[in-house]
């Protein structure tokens, strides 16, 4: 056998996962998504910037300044910012389950998560710069689509 079969020989069996399993991940996805939404304020914060941000590119989007391609980066970038802040709460929860007392690599690691959400926004407004630019000066190709 090739080590991707069970031991009936199915291989498929072996490499999905059964309902109950998915039922299970979700189950652990919704309860870690309930616990950044509810436990951190910046997080929350950041719900809101996703749907103002998501209101002006379809409103954008409607008024045919922008492309389906473009509509779809400016809402993915600031997508993964909220992304970025979930790591960054991960990184605080473990750090925090270690220890709560100081320590510089618990300092250190806190710092590269509020990093990831700092370079993640920051490729958010690169993003949208660069489409509004594009919108205003009409510099690539940009105009009603």
């Amino acid at each position: 056998m090739d080590g991707k079969t069970d031991s009936s020989g199915n291989m498929l069996k072996s490499v999905l996962k059964s309902p109950e399993e998915l039922v299970k991940a979700t189950e652990y996805s919704m309860r870690g998504f309930s616990a950044v939404l509810f436990g951190e304020k910046a997080f929350r914060t950041d719900i809101v910037v996703f749907a103002l941000c998501t209101a002006a590119a379809g409103a954008l989007r409607f008024f045919g300044l922008v492309s389906w391609c473009e509509t779809a980066l400016l809402v993915y970038s600031v997508f993964m910012a909220l992304v970025g802040e979930i790591i960054n709460t991960a990184i605080e929860t473990t750090v925090d389950r270690i220890s709560t007392e100081y320590n510089e690599l618990s300092g250190r690691a806190k710092d590269i998560g509020s990093a990831i959400v700092f370079v993640s926004f920051l490729g958010a407004g690169i993003v949208w710069a660069v489409i509004l630019l594009g919108v205003g000066f009409g510099l690539w190709g940009g105009g009603a689509r």
